[in-house]
């Protein structure tokens, strides 16, 4: 069941209240959920700002202020439950919604060093009617190809086809039991393969898709996400027609997603308290009696509910998991082997318009994993009504490696003043689009440079994020806390807890939101009909095989492609 927008909600009934913590994707689709269906929420926000991670960020420039992210917001075609928010989000002169804000992106780069860079067109079949690329790149999208296939040795590129084949050929009970307890390099033998199979099979492929690294994450999320973004790619699962299968805001994402979601909650009885940091719950042993926040004073308050929902990041709610929760629940003690890591972004504000590319562009030489966008050709409202008025585009990027030297002032960006790292992303990311012979960037263009400010300390031994996300470590499944816990009146959301999208990203924090709102549902005996999940799509042509690999599993043998590196499950 999908609700429509109302502009208001039933009175809430007694026992119907509940605190909401944490006003990021998730808690507020918890409370969207939950208000629609009378209940009385209260969202708590320890910053001065809504969105959590997805929210923008204004960096002051002479004259105004200009747009920055923590990093760009992509929207892929496999997400489903996050667009049904959207339309239930009202956008004056939009029919459907912050939904109708989303712009099709029609290409990705992979872009490399020393090399030909390759312009995907984006979904297939191709749209030659708009083909995404000038007459040059199309050149070097081919000559591109030709350089893969004669650096890429045959036996490696059999062996990719295998990994491919046995991942989506794998039941479910092989997924969870075995590639969800090894790391993508290791499933896919990165570690002593060429670095052209490693540059589509590795790193480069995955920051693509998922903002993790292969070497820490499990082979079954980054299959599963994989799996998705093929078919998303050949239109088989995408949220609707005509808008692809990777989408982009057309503006800042505070002003085009954030902003009017706030209001439409503000309209069916949602309130919000800023500046109040969860500090801790009081139990009875198998009740929350009340919750404390915490203001930017450093005043204490207490909070009372029927329904206590923690939507805070991951590593900020072992700071709150007391012995008594922990006694009540000893399941949550699990949480504390979840890993998070940096990925911070950084923006790079340009005096001159420079499309690199329709759609996202990924460094694939860039030790300091970059990837980028080049916002102004999606965005409604020009650049040039922000700051002094002389910045047309605004080069987003994402840097995830932290611990790899740079190209240039060979230090890692863990070792570097904010100055040093915005100075070397710049430089990697010109050494990857200048080199074709076509000059595209240089630094005259350069009007200034922000970094997200969740990082503090950098260039000193106390450098800090504040702001890491969740990556799907081996064995994090059974680590990860389903939305309602053994304490009867605390729930949890978040795309670190259990979720059929099962990866970080919007989608999962959106699904997360979805289930602690249906668990609060049921609690409590409500008869409305609970929030819409939808589930992910299987390809029916895989079913059968996935049934006998279920009986090779249980017998203890691999997965019949696996042929070339036969893995036993180990038990």
């Amino acid at each position: 069941m999908t609700l429509a927008p109302t502009g208001r909600r039933a009175s809430a009934q007694p026992g119907r209240s509940v605190a909401v913590f944490g006003a990021g994707p998730a808690g507020l689709t918890a409370a969207h959920e939950l208000a629609e269906r009378g209940f009385a929420v209260t969202v708590y926000e320890k910053l001065d700002a809504f969105g959590g991670k997805t929210r923008s960020i204004y960096a002051d420039s002479g004259g105004g202020q200009l747009p920055g992210e923590h990093g760009f917001r992509s929207f892929f075609g496999f997400y489903h439950n996050l667009p049904d928010t959207l339309r239930r989000i009202p956008f004056p002169g939009n029919a459907n919604g912050v939904w109708d804000n989303l712009v099709r992106l029609n290409a990705a780069m992979i872009a490399g060093m020393n090399r030909h860079n390759l312009t995907v067109p984006l979904p297939f079949p191709l749209p030659f009617s708009q083909l995404p690329m000038t007459p040059q790149g199309f050149i070097d999208s081919v000559a591109s190809v030709f350089e893969s296939l004669f650096r890429l040795p045959l036996p490696e590129a059999v062996f990719a086809a295998e990994r491919l084949a046995v991942y989506v050929s794998s039941s479910t009970e092989r997924k969870f039991g075995q590639w969800e307890r090894m790391t993508w390099t290791d499933f896919a033998r990165l570690d002593n393969s060429s670095p052209e199979y490693n540059r589509f099979l590795g790193d480069g492929f995955i920051r693509e898709l998922v903002a993790t690294k292969s070497r820490n994450c499990s082979a079954h999320s980054i299959g599963l996400v994989g799996e998705e973004y093929v078919w998303s790619l050949l239109n088989l699962d995408n949220d609707t027609d005509g808008k692809g299968n990777d989408r982009v805001l057309n503006g800042p994402t505070t002003e085009t997603w954030i902003d009017p979601w706030i209001d439409y909650l503000r309209s069916i009885g949602v309130t919000f308290a800023l500046g109040q940091r969860l500090s801790g719950f009081s139990s009875d042993g198998a009740h929350i009696t009340s919750a404390a926040v915490t203001d930017r004073s450093g005043a204490r308050r207490t909070v009372e509910a029927d329904y206590y929902l923690s939507a805070i990041p991951l590593d900020k709610f072992p700071d709150v998991l007391s012995d008594d929760l922990s006694a009540a629940d000893p399941t949550l003690d699990r949480i504390r082997n979840l890993q998070a890591a940096w990925m911070v972004g950084i923006q790079f504000f340009l005096r001159k318009r420079v499309d690199l590319a329709n759609g996202h562009v990924g460094y694939n030489d860039a030790p300091w994993g970059l990837t980028s966008i080049s916002e102004a050709q999606f965005w409604r409202r020009p650049l040039t009504t922000y700051g002094d008025g002389t910045v047309q585009d605004v080069l987003s990027a994402i840097i995830s490696e932290w611990e790899e030297p740079g190209t240039f002032n060979r230090r890692t960006a863990e070792q570097c003043t904010p100055e040093e790292i915005a100075r070397e992303t710049w430089a990697q990311i010109k050494a990857h689009v200048n080199d074709d012979g076509d000059i595209q960037l240089t630094d005259d263009m350069l009007h200034s440079w922000m970094i997200d400010p969740a990082l503090t300390g950098a260039g000193t031994p106390d450098i800090a994020y504040d702001d890491a996300i969740f990556i799907q470590n081996p064995g994090s499944w059974s680590d990860r806390p389903d939305a309602h816990t053994a304490i009867d009146n605390l729930f949890l959301a978040g795309d670190w807890i259990k979720t059929g999208m099962n990866v970080a990203c919007m989608e999962g924090a959106n699904e997360g939101g979805r289930l602690a709102a249906n668990a609060i549902l049921h609690a409590c005996g409500s008869p409305a009909a609970p929030a819409t999940i939808t589930p992910r799509f299987t390809m029916p042509l895989w079913e059968p095989l996935k049934l006998i690999d279920r009986e090779l599993y249980k017998a203890g043998q691999p997965n019949m492609f696996d042929i070339i590196d036969r893995r036993y499950p180990t038990r």
